[in-house]
């Protein structure tokens, strides 16, 4: 959640921004005029955007396809870029794809969300095993402390 600036189209001027709250939710991308606070807020979102709806739309502008199997590595600069690292199927070789973006912190909120999600759909008890293992670490770290002299 937080507050970005989004560009309105103006015939006057070049670029107008106005600020908006983005929230994520679920598989679901919020745009609000001000914060959610009560449950019936995310009701009146001035836009909703499913994050696979956003991929999409993403991966229909580029002239490459590929599988989430096929995809061995990601990285970026910090700025503007993406690499992706994808297996060609066929040959085992991996091709390294590039994309630039004007705004790369709204594109990496996306594509972690995807990616979280996809990871979650792949492994329903994903999300079970970490509350377990979360459980189990704080339970290891407080019974330390009690036996601890």
């Amino acid at each position: 959640m937080g507050w970005c600036e989004a560009r309105e189209q103006d015939p006057l001027q070049d670029r107008v921004y106005s600020p908006t709250f983005l929230a994520l939710r679920g598989s679901c991308l919020y745009k609000f005029l001000a914060p959610p606070v009560t449950t019936w807020d995310w009701t009146r979102a001035e836009k909703t955007f499913s994050v696979y709806e956003i991929m999409c739309k993403i991966l229909k502008a580029i002239l490459w396809r590929y599988k989430f199997s096929q995809l061995k590595g990601s990285s970026d600069d910090g700025k503007s870029k993406i690499k992706f690292l994808f297996q060609n199927p066929d040959t085992k070789q991996i091709e390294a794809k590039e994309l630039e973006f004007s705004n790369l912190f709204a594109v990496l909120h996306c594509i972690h969300s995807f990616f979280a999600a996809k990871v979650a759909c792949l492994d329903p008890l994903f999300l079970g095993n970490q509350a377990t293992v979360s459980a189990a670490a704080s339970s290891a770290t407080t019974s330390k402390a009690k036996y601890t002299t």
